[in-house]
């Protein structure tokens, strides 16, 4: 029986030992394996996605209780909605597409809120 995470442990010393032994081209591409994965863009893409998320709610709350205009608060749902859209690519694995989408659509939000 083994602890728990000591394969991790175990992965991190050869990682350790790889580092101490190779080429500073070696570690560069060494560490560009480890942080570029599709598991890693999703998380971020969600996390991004939830922050913007958390911000329009707040904002769109805020604007309603300020009796702002209908167009002002229908652009900060529209922001919300694009969020939730790319925290949904983003689950599904669409990253590219989830960011392309919420950027996007903030531009025409954005000349739409200027109107």
């Amino acid at each position: 029986m083994s602890a728990p995470g000591s394969n991790d442990y175990e992965r991190l010393q050869q990682d350790v030992l790889r580092m101490r032994t190779s080429s500073p081209a070696e570690r560069r591409a060494f560490l560009r394996q480890r942080r570029n994965t599709p598991a890693n863009a999703r998380r971020a893409l969600m996390l991004a996605g939830a922050v913007y998320l958390l911000g329009g709610i707040g904002e769109t709350v805020q604007a309603v209780q300020g009796n702002k205009s209908a167009l002002i608060i229908g652009v900060l749902v529209a922001a919300t909605a694009l969020s939730a859209l790319m925290i949904e690519l983003g689950r599904r694995g669409r990253t590219r597409l989830g960011f392309t989408v919420f950027v996007v659509g903030l531009i025409v939000l954005s000349f739409v809120g200027m109107l």
